[in-house]
């Protein structure tokens, strides 16, 4: 069975966040207003665009809903 690094783990975690951080500006929304609408505090969003939280499926789900994109869109990435 194969085993995911840390260091590989953290390369997708950043990548995430480039893409959260991407679409939230591409909706001219703030992170408060993200925030608000996933039922989030500021902070948190911030740490998800920072790449310092890793983020839940439920997460997720709440943030491809509030920025009106597919959760598959979320993934749609580069790794860092």
């Amino acid at each position: 069975m194969s085993i995911i690094s840390k260091k590989e783990l953290l390369k997708y975690q950043k990548s995430v966040s480039k893409r959260v951080k991407s679409l939230r500006k591409q909706r001219e929304m703030s992170q408060l207003d993200l925030a608000t609408l996933c039922d989030l505090e500021k902070t948190g969003v911030s740490r998800i665009e920072n790449g310092r939280s890793n983020i839940t499926l439920k997460t997720v789900l709440l943030l491809s809903k509030n920025l009106e994109v597919e959760l598959k869109t979320v993934f749609e990435f580069t790794v860092c």
